[in-house]
């Protein structure tokens, strides 16, 4: 083994580092639900008729939300 993973491994908690994966995985989740909603105002603001695609966009901030939500659950079970 690498002994600068073997050293990594001794250093971390797995409290720790499942707490840090959490933590990542809602982070880019929520920066992700922002990206999603600044871009379909830009091109809102381009061009009014993009209005009609509203419904694809809640259906892809929904898979986003989805995803954050399953993180959630899965970091509370594994923290416990």
């Amino acid at each position: 083994m690498n002994p600068l993973v073997q050293f990594a491994a001794e250093a971390v908690s797995p409290e720790l580092a499942k707490g840090l994966m959490a933590g990542i995985a809602l982070a880019t989740a929520a920066i992700s639900l922002g990206w999603i909603g600044s871009s379909y105002m830009k091109a809102l603001g381009r061009n009014p008729e993009a209005g009609k695609a509203a419904g694809q966009i809640i259906i892809i901030a929904a898979m986003v939300e989805v995803t954050a939500l399953l993180t959630f659950l899965l970091a509370a079970f594994l923290l416990s």
